[in-house]
């Protein structure tokens, strides 16, 4: 397959079609949604951080399901290199605190301290980012428009508002990267949202995933996105990122 289905069909010509996909209404209503949540995380602030320091927690801490340069040979596991800095310290700080929910991951953390989690986000985000996965070219259409515009027929918001038409994220905002990550791992985080976002009743609290709202008590922009989303519009997302950057 050549280069990432050559950039996942063209980016810029499904753009163009996005134009006609995509109603003023739903540009609107999806702008807002990208503009509370930005508010939120813009105010993230990470500490100064030691490189070299966060280099030898990762190699003893983080190596077995990350890689020690972020790239992790478990696509059940997030690549981490060149990650948004912002959004990594936010995650970790989040584990350390009980407000996301991942056994493994808050056994890791807690002997951490806060300046230790922002010396090994610094690390990750300072390494090469990763490469690309392999996606399916024959969902690749559908899931360029769903992608870039969503479907205003079931309320679905498109990704790339927050994340951008590459999905490379949006740094100050600590919206992550998405592009190349493992399908796995992101069909595993879509479906934690949306659990969260449509209220499942589920065993438990892991088996569900929340991001910060503008108000205490609203759902996140997360949760109301993926809660609109089909096993199907999760799949095909799912390996459409992992092939473009």
């Amino acid at each position: 397959m050549g280069a990432a289905f050559d950039n996942a069909i063209t980016l810029n010509n499904a753009y163009v079609e996005l134009v006609g996909f995509v109603s003023m209404k739903k540009l609107i209503a999806a702008a807002s949604l990208c503009v509370a949540s930005f508010s939120v995380q813009a105010a993230i602030i990470v500490p100064e951080h030691d490189v070299n320091a966060g280099k030898q927690i990762a190699e003893t801490v983080c190596a077995a399901c990350h890689g020690v340069d972020g790239v992790s040979p478990v696509p059940a596991q997030p690549n981490l290199g060149g990650q948004n800095v912002k959004y990594l310290y936010k995650q970790l700080v989040d584990f350390k605190s009980g407000y996301r929910k991942n056994g493994i991951m808050q056994s890791q953390v807690a002997n951490l301290s806060q300046q230790d989690l922002a010396n090994v986000a610094g690390y990750y985000a300072s390494q090469k980012p990763w490469g690309v996965a392999f996606g399916n070219p024959a969902t690749t259409q559908e899931a360029t428009k769903l992608f870039l515009g969503g479907d205003k027929s079931r309320g679905v918001i498109g990704c790339a508002g927050c994340h951008g038409p590459d999905a490379a994220g949006n740094v100050w905002a600590a919206f992550p990267r998405l592009g190349g990550q493992h399908a796995e791992y992101i069909a595993t985080q879509l479906k934690l949202f949306r659990a969260a976002g449509r209220v499942d009743d589920i065993d438990s609290d892991e088996q569900k995933r929340v991001n910060d709202a503008e108000k205490e008590g609203e759902m996140g922009m997360m949760q109301m996105v993926a809660a609109k989303l089909s096993d199907r519009d999760i799949r095909i997302l799912s390996d459409y990122v992992s092939a473009i950057h």
